[in-house]
This record gives structure tokens, C-alpha cells and sequence, in this order.
């Protein structure tokens, strides 16, 4: 007789005939249409478009406002941009995601000895773990990734301790994927939708990732012999045209997330009042023009004037009558000849200079910080696609011509152009305000839900307190009695 159990609804058919039917049903749950292993192919290309999109999603739709770039509506936007203390969850899943993915193109790499693929898999898991210790501060870091090895609760890591670890920290990962492209500079991967392969560009992608992290982290160890050893070697972007960008498809899911957007959302991210300052100081009459439109209360045809745009405040209510005299963010830039300026960076050879002119201008590096910022400030006009003449023009205004009357007078036209420049680049320019105070960004004043400070983190996901709470409450103890988004990163002014 055969024997049938009833559990909880599942039928379990016990005996001879589970025994007869065993080894038949491990053929028929084996799913043909599902890979075994990895393939590096499609697994490499997701993972650098997720990354690049994931960044321009979170620079669009949140970094824009902690950058004060732009201004979003309280009406049709939830708190996040008056600085009320929020988890950013949506961007930490995806960052963790890419980090793991990248650690497993890693594993393979290693396996099909393949050094080009070793090397932008290090490249990738860093930046992820950059811009997540660079948002959250102190993370699972030694212990994360380790999922299949059963480790599901991994603590949390110090912040120095993600950037310089010796073995997969930030700075000697990187370190060791140039060093391996730099002896063997003839590698070959598919599904490079970066850079096709070229090592050539990936060692200058890599190189200027290093250069952003020893300057974010100046302040806290020596960094000037190996920048200087980074510039000698001189496997860093020659030109805006090697910048570490890709273009964005006009479709979902990965297009530009404005093209989708809207309308009723699209027309309640103003220009902030702190960059519409930084364009008239600086007669910055191109960019303002190219990245938003004119007021509402401009008239038809009207040639260009400073007076027909305006800066919001950091919170602006869309009903106020007051959203009738600021700029809405320009929809041209979806097409034609503004394409350039809604592509996915990471890192361009504008932030690069800037990066150089400041580690000149502390004696770092050896070179001329003005030269350096001069070429910085050309780059960003150049990446957005202004001419030459253009560009000429606006480096001689006196806002633009570099400052050398004080070492804090430089690096804050540093700084600022640097700041301008990363518009729709994630949050790098909230992450330099925290490390110099440049430039000087609104606090919000009875608007800002962060206590009116400007928080330097944000909070941990309810997931990290829930999956993760034995060692979510080690790391709330290294902070207080409570979290809080005013803790400072290990290298924050």
C-alpha cells in the first residue's frame, strides 16, 4: 500500500514510490533555460549600465536637490530634498547588487585568467562600496558579499577601514587593477559596453577614480606619492572625450529618467537659487541658458538676460506664485545637439582636473593649480558641447579667471567650478560640501526637517534594521543613543 501524508495542503507520497520516482524528478526540476554559472558576457554589460544608471536615476531624482542644484516642489515631491532624514534604501539595494555582481566577475576573471576582466571587476565593486560608504558612512563591508558561504548578517566595517583595507579595500583594489592592466595591456572581454575592451581607457577611468578617493580621504593619511605617481605615470584622461560616461537609451528601463517622466513632475524642478548665483558671479551665460529655460513671465524673443531666469529657494511649494519667476530645468537637452548633457558619468576628465588643481595648489602633485583648474573649467564647457569661442569667452570673466590671492580663495573657485560642473553626477556635490564647505550651500532655515543642519548621511535601511539588527544596533552604539544623519564620515570637515 501506498503511503500519502497531508501536510498543511503539500501531498507527500512516502515509500516505494517516492523511491522509484527520485532520481527521475532531479531530471525533470533541472530548468534548461537556466544558467548554472554566470555568464561574464551579459553579466559584465548589466552591471556597468546599472551602475551608470543608477547613478544618473539617483542624481535626477534626489542628488540634484542635495547638491542644490535644482529645487523640487513640496506639492509633488516627498520630504527627502528639505534634508528630512530619509534611508535612501532605493540606492543602497542597487550599489550592494552591483557590488556583488562585480565580485563575481571578479571570481570568474581569476578563473578564465583573464586580467582585463579582473581588473574592471575590481573597478566596479569599488565604486559601489565608495558611494555607498560615502552616503551611509560606516557599512558591511569585510563580511558583506559572502551570501553563499552562508554569512547573511555581516557586521559593519569603520569607514577607514573600506577605503584602505589590504586586501579588497577601495584605494588598494584600484591600485591593483591598474597594476594589472598596466602588465598586461592587451586584454579582451565581451560585454564592455564602456570602453570596448580598451585598456588603455579603463586605466584612466581607474586611475581617476584613485585620484577622487586619496583627495576625498587627504585629511586623513598621506596621499601626496602615490597622486604624484598616478599623474608620472601618465595613464589619466588626456580629454573631455575620455571621460567615463555612457549614453543612456531613449527607452525603459534604462533611459534617462527624465524622458519618462510627467509632465505635471517634470515642471517642479526649479534652479536653485545657490547655482543661479554661481552663473551670475561668474557670467556663466551658456550653461544657465543650455540647463533651464526662461521664466514663465519672460516674453517671447527676448534676448538674454540674467533678469529673465531665477533661483529658487532650497523648499518652494509649486502653487507659490513665486515658481512663476524661477527656471524649470530645459527639456531640450532630450535631443539633438544637447545630448551630451543628459549622458549617465561617473567620473569625467573635468572633475579630474579640478581634482589635480586642488592636490597642486596643497602641494600634492607638482604643476600649476591655475593651469589645472583653467583646463577643468574648459572640460565642463566642452562635455556639454560648447564651442571653443564659447569657452574662450567665459574664461576671461573676472569670477572665472583663477583666484590666487589666498590658498581658501583658490580652492573655493575650485571647488565651486568643480560643483557645476557635476550637475546630474549623483551626489559628488553634497560629498565635497561635507569635505571642504565649498560652496556655501543653503541650510533651508525653518524648511530644513534635519534639525536646520545639513545632514552629512543618510540612515541605514529598515531592512539593515530588521534582516541585520544585531549588528545595526554595534554600529547605532558607535553613535550615540540613536541614529542620526548628522554623524560625520572619518574624513568630513
Amino acid at each position: 500500500m501506498k503511503k500519502i501524508v497531508i501536510l498543511g495542503g503539500i501531498f507527500i507520497v512516502a515509500g516505494i514510490l517516492f523511491t522509484s520516482c527520485s532520481k527521475e524528478l532531479q531530471k525533470v526540476n533541472i530548468n534548461p533555460n537556466a544558467l548554472e554559472n554566470p555568464d561574464a558576457t551579459t553579466l559584465l554589460s548589466n552591471t556597468i549600465v546599472s551602475e551608470f544608471y543608477n547613478n544618473a536615476y539617483s542624481g535626477w531624482t534626489l542628488g540634484n536637490g542635495y547638491n542644490q542644484y535644482m529645487t523640487y516642489s513640496q506639492s509633488y515631491y516627498n520630504q527627502g530634498t528639505r534634508y528630512s532624514p530619509i534611508t535612501n534604501e532605493p540606492y543602497w539595494i542597487p550599489m550592494y547588487e552591483t557590488a556583488r555582481d562585480a565580485n563575481i566577475l571578479y571570481g570568474l576573471g581569476v578563473t578564465q585568467k583573464n586580467t582585463l576582466l579582473q581588473a574592471v571587476a575590481l573597478t566596479l565593486r569599488s565604486y559601489a562600496f565608495a558611494q555607498l560608504t560615502e552616503l551611509w558612512g560606516d557599512i558591511p563591508f569585510t563580511q558583506a558579499l559572502q551570501g553563499n558561504s552562508g554569512v547573511y548578517t555581516p557586521a559593519y566595517d569603520a569607514q577607514q577601514t573600506v577605503y584602505t583595507d589590504a586586501g579588497s579595500g577601495i584605494l588598494s583594489s584600484l591600485r591593483r587593477a591598474d597594476s594589472l592592466l598596466k602588465a598586461n595591456p592587451n586584454g579582451l572581454i565581451t560585454g564592455d559596453v564602456l570602453f570596448a575592451s580598451n585598456t588603455a581607457s579603463w586605466r584612466r577611468f581607474i586611475n581617476a577614480l584613485r585620484l577622487r578617493y586619496l583627495l576625498r580621504v587627504s585629511s586623513k593619511m598621506s596621499v601626496a606619492s602615490e597622486m604624484q605617481s598616478i599623474l608620472s605615470d601618465a595613464a589619466i584622461m588626456q580629454s573631455a572625450t575620455q571621460s567615463a560616461a555612457i549614453d543612456l537609451p531613449t527607452t525603459t528601463p534604462y533611459n534617462f529618467v527624465s524622458l519618462t517622466e510627467r509632465s505635471g513632475d517634470f515642471f517642479v524642478k526649479y534652479l536653485n537659487s545657490t547655482l543661479y548665483n554661481v552663473f551670475v558671479n561668474t557670467a556663466d551665460t551658456a550653461r544657465i541658458s543650455a540647463y533651464f529655460t526662461n521664466t514663465a513671465t519672460t516674453p517671447a524673443n527676448s534676448t538674454f538676460s540674467f533678469s529673465n531666469y531665477g533661483g529658487m529657494p532650497l523648499v518652494v511649494d509649486a502653487t507659490n506664485s513665486l515658481s512663476s519667476k524661477s527656471s524649470n530645468f530645459n527639456p531640450s537637452f532630450q535631443s539633438g545637439s544637447n545630448k551630451p548633457i543628459i549622458k549617465a558619468r561617473i567620473i569625467t576628465y573635468a572633475e579630474q582636473q579640478f581634482i589635480l588643481a586642488e592636490a597642486a595648489l596643497k602641494g600634492y602633485i607638482n604643476g600649476s593649480a591655475a593651469n589645472y583648474y583653467t583646463s577643468g573649467v574648459a572640460a565642463a564647457y566642452s562635455e556639454i558641447g560648447m564651442n571653443a569661442a564659447t569657452t574662450a569667452n567665459y574664461l576671461t570673466h573676472s569670477g572665472v579667471v583663477f583666484d590666487a590671492s589666498s590658498t581658501s580663495a583658490s580652492l573655493s573657485q575650485i571647488i565651486t567650478q568643480k560643483w557645476v560642473a557635476n550637475i546630474n553626477n549623483g551626489f559628488e556635490g553634497w560629498i565635497e560640501y561635507r569635505r571642504t564647505g565649498f560652496p556655501q550651500l543653503q541650510t533651508g532655515g525653518s524648511s530644513n526637517l534635519n534639525g536646520g543642519v545639513i545632514p552629512s548621511r543618510f540612515l541605514y535601511p529598515v531592512s539593515e534594521q530588521t534582516i541585520n539588527s544585531t549588528n545595526y544596533k554595534k554600529e547605532i552604539s558607535v553613535m550615540g543613543s540613536a541614529e542620526n544623519t548628522t554623524y560625520k564620515a572619518w574624513w568630513e570637515k
